[in-house]
């Protein structure tokens, strides 16, 4: 009995430490583009400017919360455009900038052509990295 007692106390100790994180999921703007990140530790919200991107030079608004759903300002976060019909990658690199309180302004994003589009976002923080990739509506001429 001792010997039950024992296995299910590691058992239920280990299965919590190789869980991943389960995100509070908070999207703020209806019809953005939403999803947690690879290991569940961030959530990101993609808000196109205008909200139908057009081929040429765009800009987005990038919302960052960590698992608990709290803002996360001063992450480093590249974000890499990437033609999903061809799988083929922009040809400049948008900027990002923190603007505070979990709001990143993603500037100079460059569609060279129509069709579908994703957001490949690379995030460094302070306690943990991670990667989404989240779709751009439809680019249109």
């Amino acid at each position: 009995m001792t010997k039950v007692v024992v296995f299910c106390i590691f058992s239920l100790i280990f299965s919590g430490c190789a869980s991943t994180y389960t995100p509070e999921m908070v999207q703020h703007i209806k019809g953005s583009s939403f999803k947690a990140t690879h290991t569940g530790y961030y959530t990101a919200e993609l808000v196109m400017k205008p909200k139908q991107p057009k081929v040429g030079i765009n800009k987005a608004h990038l919302i960052i919360h960590d698992y608990e759903a709290t803002d996360i300002p001063g992450l480093t976060i590249k974000a890499v455009p990437v033609h999903t019909q061809k799988g083929t990658i922009s040809n400049t690199t948008p900027t990002v900038k923190d603007a505070g309180r979990g709001l990143y302004i993603i500037e100079n994003i460059s569609l060279p052509e129509p069709g579908m589009w994703e957001m490949q976002l690379y995030i460094k923080g302070e306690f943990k990295n991670d990667s989404v990739e989240l779709p751009i509506p439809e680019v249109m001429n």
